[in-house]
């Protein structure tokens, strides 16, 4: 494995998904929030143990969805479709 490719897989398992997503309102301090968890986003989908393209305990239906094609990119690579 190339050495960028280590450092794009490293920064990839410290992002949180969510900073992908369409419905992120962009903020992670002093917490973050997006459409389906407007009062905070669950530890359990930030720290990568639940993947937010499945659904999940009050997400009331809204999930990951890639903001702009480049995100879709990102995420077809390194998660699958």
């Amino acid at each position: 494995m190339a050495a960028n490719e280590t450092r794009e897989n490293m920064t990839l398992l410290a992002t949180p998904l969510c900073m992908l997503c369409k419905h992120f309102r962009q903020t992670l301090f002093p917490q973050a929030t997006c459409d389906a968890y407007p009062n905070g986003i669950p530890p359990a989908i930030l720290s990568w143990e639940h993947d937010h393209r499945t659904r999940f305990p009050g997400d009331n239906g809204i999930l990951f969805e890639p903001r702009d094609e480049e995100a879709e990119q990102f995420v077809k690579r390194y998660l699958g479709s």
